[in-house]
């Protein structure tokens, strides 16, 4: 898909086919940067799905964080991008990142109320086999994005998955999810996904999300992202 549509025709493929690949605008010196933050945050806080620590199993043993600072950043400033490309007013609900490594794997899924519009933003990768690819499907839709380009689709409606991540030892890969409601439609109930505001770890059930700890056993290794 051309990256380079206009927004006008964004907004029709969007309507047509519920999902559509644009490029964020993310400046290549902020994606290495928050690329960076996600490998020192993995490093120090390491918060493996499927852990005490991390109640999400949707991959188990992969870092991953809901609402963090830095994404949730991101879903605001986002906001106004995700809204010219889909025609759509929207209310933000939350965000999450991801660090995948080998081994891990993104079954097949549809989402919650509070992901009817969502983004999947690729931060960078290192392959250590250059020849890999490891594309996202979205409706049976094979979809390769490069660093800052993303796709919008409707979570709640569309079956999406990743396949097995299956390269070299070493090899990793960040991604994150920023997820929102339609202002007019009806999920809207379902702003900052039941949380007293942006950037709060307090969940909808009125738990603390993925809470952290220094004394942990087990450590993800020190990575220093070079472009």
């Amino acid at each position: 898909m051309n990256t380079k549509n206009t927004k006008s025709n964004n907004k029709a493929i969007f309507k047509k086919q519920k999902y559509v690949k644009v490029d964020s605008g993310l400046t290549s010196e902020t994606i290495d940067l928050i690329t960076q933050y996600a490998l020192f945050d993995e490093m120090q806080l390491y918060t493996p799905e499927g852990s005490e620590l991390n109640r999400n199993n949707q991959v188990p043993g992969a870092h991953s964080r809901y609402a963090d600072p830095m994404m949730e950043s991101l879903l605001s400033y986002l906001q106004p991008v995700v809204e010219k490309n889909t025609g759509l007013s929207l209310y933000p609900t939350y965000s999450y990142y991801r660090v995948y490594r080998p081994g891990d794997e993104l079954k097949p899924h549809k989402d919650r109320p509070a992901c009817e519009i969502s983004i999947t933003i690729s931060f960078k990768f290192d392959y250590l086999n250059k020849k890999y690819d490891w594309p996202i499907f979205v409706d049976n839709n094979s979809i390769n994005m490069n660093p800052g380009e993303m796709v919008i689709y409707r979570g709640c409606e569309l079956e999406h998955w990743r396949e097995k991540f299956e390269t070299e030892d070493g090899s990793w890969h960040v991604q994150a999810f920023l997820h929102y409601v339609d202002a007019n439609g009806e999920n809207a109930n379902q702003k900052w996904d039941g949380r007293s505001s942006l950037g709060s770890i307090i969940d909808r059930s009125g738990n603390v999300a993925a809470p952290v700890s220094l004394n942990q056993s087990v450590k993800k290794s020190y990575i220093e992202f070079t472009k």
